[in-house]
């Protein structure tokens, strides 16, 4: 079930969640309708968005069935929005993934949000009818603002429509956050008026995805042309912090299940949890800048998994020779951490 399948007789496409890590992937269309967002690279050089027939689909499901027997348990439709597909032709790509694959338990896809806020709640109960349960929507940020300069193509109020007919057609509703989306210029607005989109629909789960610059990406063109100055690793500390402080009352699962998330632990269910979140954030913030500097370039270097292993006996000595042999002589450590973020994409 890997993404090198595609010489088993069947397509696979280039991303999915970490927490489908091992779902059947079924690639019901290629690539991506949009692919405008600045801060993303995975189809900018692609051939271009296309819809695959559902006889194609079947096809795979076939291949598939004949390799994999019936193991799957769980199963991805990618790639970027399936959900913008022919109500018709997903419901029969459904039917067909539940009649191949019977003990499938959960069937999970990609959604744009501006694709649900236009879906009729009818639509979209057909394919929760049909066996799709979750959908997983890039939100990214609630402020119109940062939507705009990332040119997402969705405005704030259509995330929110989006994610309410989601939650009314019975899907779980898992939005991706991006810690850093704003930058230095925006980063409280970012925060604010993501925690208040969270907080109006209230998804199942908040999965946060730290922002990173990839080098050629019309992010880095907006670095470059001084529109776009990206956060450091502690000043994103703060914002997660803020964004997390803006959530009183909110009920939700907060993830962070990604590498190029700085903390790994801020995950728990909200509002229980959300008090103890923040008091790891505070942790991390009281902590004097050097030793910031070494718990960070810890989890940059993989030698700290989390917060609780900086205490450990031995480590801070460990992390000081690191930094040592690193750190050129007046570099900035940020300059190191981002080198470190981009094997992570």
């Amino acid at each position: 079930m890997s993404a090198h399948a595609s010489n088993l007789g069947f397509e696979v496409g280039p991303i999915r969640p970490p927490s489908e890590a091992n779902s059947l992937l079924v690639r019901v269309s290629r690539n991506c309708p949009w692919n405008r967002c600045a801060f993303c690279s995975v189809y900018k050089h692609s051939a271009g968005y296309s819809r695959r027939s559902v006889e194609d689909v079947h096809a795979d499901l076939d291949a598939m069935r004949r390799l994999y027997g019936d193991r799957p348990r769980t199963v991805f439709l990618q790639d970027a929005d399936p959900v913008q597909a022919n109500p018709n032709d997903l419901v029969r790509i459904l039917e067909g993934i539940r009649e191949r694959f019977p003990e499938v338990t959960r069937i999970t896809t990609y959604a744009r949000s501006r694709t649900l806020a236009y879906r009729s709640v009818k639509d979209l109960r057909r394919l929760r009818e049909a066996g799709l349960n979750r959908v997983h929507c890039g939100f990214e940020s609630g402020s119109d603002t940062v939507l705009e300069l990332m040119s997402k193509g969705v405005t704030r109020a259509e995330q929110i429509e989006g994610g309410r007919r989601a939650k009314e057609a019975g899907f779980e509703l898992s939005w991706y956050v991006m810690p850093g989306l704003g930058g230095r210029e925006h980063t409280r607005e970012h925060a604010d008026e993501t925690a208040s989109a969270v907080a109006r629909v209230e998804p199942h789960f908040v999965r946060l995805r730290t922002t990173a610059v990839v080098p050629g990406s019309p992010l880095a063109d907006l670095q470059a042309a001084g529109r776009f100055s990206p956060l450091g690793e502690i000043d994103t500390v703060v914002e997660i912090r803020r964004f997390l402080a803006g959530l009183e009352g909110a009920t939700t699962r907060l993830e962070s299940d990604h590498a190029l998330n700085l903390m790994m632990e801020i995950r728990g269910d909200l509002p229980s949890e959300r008090e103890k979140l923040l008091a790891l954030l505070d942790e991390v913030l009281q902590l004097d800048a050097e030793d910031q500097v070494l718990f960070v370039l810890g989890r940059r270097a993989g030698l700290l998994h989390r917060l609780r292993h900086f205490r450990e006996p031995g480590v801070k000595e460990q992390l000081v020779g690191l930094r040592d042999e690193w750190l050129e002589d007046g570099e900035d450590p940020e300059t190191l951490f981002h080198r470190l973020r981009l094997q992570w994409i």
